[in-house]
């Protein structure tokens, strides 16, 4: 490899070492973006889990809440499934807890598996799904 290049981790091609795009493949290289906008969009693309999409979510929030408070439904209310959040939370209040445990571990493995996705995918599986109670 020549001195002062990098190879592009999306397409092998060798780039400048302070590329910010691959000029082969026009691909964003993680990490490497100045301005405040793109810094962030490129946290969110480049798999920051606590990085906030274009609505402003976080994946890695919605995960801690989902597996701290997900017996009451605060990861649906904090995505805007607020319909799936009353559900949890009168689970809770009508069984006086019992139900509690139940949807409890739901959202413990919710949030683990919501650690374990990407944000493109949560945001589409969460986010942008139409779905009341997306699972």
């Amino acid at each position: 490899m020549t001195e002062g290049m990098k190879k592009c981790p999306y397409c092998g091609e060798e780039i400048k070492e302070e590329a910010i795009k691959c000029r082969y493949c026009g691909s964003v290289l993680c990490g490497q973006q100045t301005s405040e906008y793109n810094r962030a969009y490129n946290a969110f693309e480049c798999n920051d889990a606590f990085a906030e999409g274009p609505e402003g979510k976080s994946r890695g929030v919605t995960a801690l809440l989902a597996i701290l408070l997900g017996s009451i439904g605060v990861h649906y209310f904090y995505m805007g499934k607020t319909t799936a959040g009353i559900v949890f939370l009168l689970i809770t209040l009508f069984t006086c807890g019992f139900g509690g445990a139940v949807v409890g571990v739901i959202g413990l493995i919710q949030g683990i598996m919501m650690f374990g996705m990407t944000n493109q995918d949560w945001r589409a599986k969460y986010i942008l799904s139409s779905a009341t109670i997306p699972f």
